[in-house]
């Protein structure tokens, strides 16, 4: 095995991560390239805890030199991004994986286990590629486990596209050699307490692939097709300006609320689908003309100013000097750490076994979502959250 070299990982034009935007969105693909790639932060922590799983994955594995994997371990401590909560959840992650990687080993005596492969699904998709996080092939299934490091957006594995075009590159490469009929996809999200699982049937797979994938793929890899907005603009670089998002959202602006003056329960549900959309729109657009008000551009009727600021100390130790001096003593306070923080302290394994049964999580305020979304009704959340520790 040779030494893992992560420049950020390279991705395809039509790559997979983006498949559920090029395909609802097809001429984005081409609209986005005349934008700059700005790696965000979480981007780069993403790229890390992905090559911290693997050096943990090749460990358990055995087919990586010792000698190679604690010397890239000991570079990764040194990492901005390297801390217990790192450790704690790409632990969760990789333990996940040997559960999986054992359980097929109880039907399967030598399955064929793959870390960070590379899977091509050119054949539907122009120029495809991914990878995958996770491999197992065994007996008729492939296992695709894809590992995900964010807190901000929950993943689902039902009916997702970047999970199921890997999990076509895996069937392209492998079913000729093991007959492959079932496909098994599972996304691991520890940060949200998330795992969840999805498969399909190696022929409804292919069908997708045909009917519903490479249509669209054709389309985008020219820019033709249909502009559609919706919520797959979040991670679009032409979000900010795109025409089409904005008649999207502007049509709120075009509804005639005067007549009768209450908005009846139709309307209402006609606007909730979009509000998150439009909210966020808004703050994209916002942020985009500052940014460019930095820059200089002037924009008529508006200007820059200073936002609201604290004030802090330019020298704690000063302060703390001075006021000794002058004979205050009361200047300190003394609080336990948050929850998050001290878990973060002493790492989530020491802090489930040493003071876990003393957090509890209460319900959240209540939320309203589409009853698409995999979490459970409030009422029965609630409870669940009232009676139960976190442990």
């Amino acid at each position: 095995m040779s030494e893992i070299q992560h420049a950020g990982r390279a991705h395809a034009r039509l790559n997979a991560s983006s498949s559920h935007r090029w395909m609802m969105c097809p001429p984005s693909v081409k609209l986005s390239e005349q934008f700059a790639d700005k790696p965000s932060p979480y981007a780069e922590e993403g790229t890390f805890m992905h090559e911290l799983s693997e050096l943990k994955l090749h460990r358990y594995l055995g087919d990586m030199a010792p000698e190679l994997i604690e010397a890239q371990y000991a570079e990764h401590r040194n990492s901005d991004f390297y801390s217990d909560e790192a450790e704690s959840v790409t632990d969760e992650y990789v333990a996940f994986c040997i559960e999986t990687i054992e359980a097929v080993k109880t039907s399967c005596i030598d399955p064929l286990i793959m870390v960070e492969h590379r899977l091509d699904y050119s054949e539907y998709v122009p120029d495809g590629y991914g990878t995958g996080d996770l491999l197992i092939v065994a007996d008729g299934v492939i296992e695709v486990i894809d590992f995900k490091g964010g807190r901000g957006v929950r993943v689902d594995a039902h009916r997702n596209s970047q999970l199921m075009l890997y999990g076509l590159g895996a069937l392209l490469e492998f079913d000729p050699l093991y007959d492959i009929h079932t496909v098994r996809m599972t996304i691991v999200q520890p940060r949200l307490s998330n795992t969840s699982t999805y498969e399909m049937s190696a022929e409804d797979l292919i069908h997708w692939a045909e009917t519903e994938v490479h249509p669209k793929a054709l389309l985008a890899a020219k820019g033709e097709g249909e502009f559609c907005a919706g919520e797959w603009c979040r991670f679009c670089k032409a979000r900010y300006t795109c025409r089409k998002r904005s008649d999207y959202h502007m049509k709120l602006a075009e509804r005639d609320f005067r007549q009768p003056d209450l908005l009846s329960d139709e309307e209402i549900v006609d606007i909730l689908p979009i509000a998150d959309s439009l909210n966020s729109w808004v703050q994209d657009l916002i942020a985009y003309a500052t940014q460019q008000a930095v820059g200089g551009k002037r924009w008529p009727g508006y200007k820059l100013v200073a936002g609201r600021s604290n004030r802090r100390y330019t020298s704690e130790t000063e302060v703390i000097r001075a006021a000794a001096d002058a004979g205050y003593t009361d200047i300190y306070k003394i609080t336990l750490l948050s929850v998050g923080d001290l878990e973060k302290r002493m790492g989530r394994k020491a802090f489930r076994d040493v003071v876990g049964k003393f957090v509890v999580k209460p319900a959240g305020a209540p939320t309203l979502v589409p009853e698409s979304d995999p979490r459970k009704p409030y009422s029965d959340a609630a409870g669940d959250f009232a009676s139960n520790p976190i442990v």
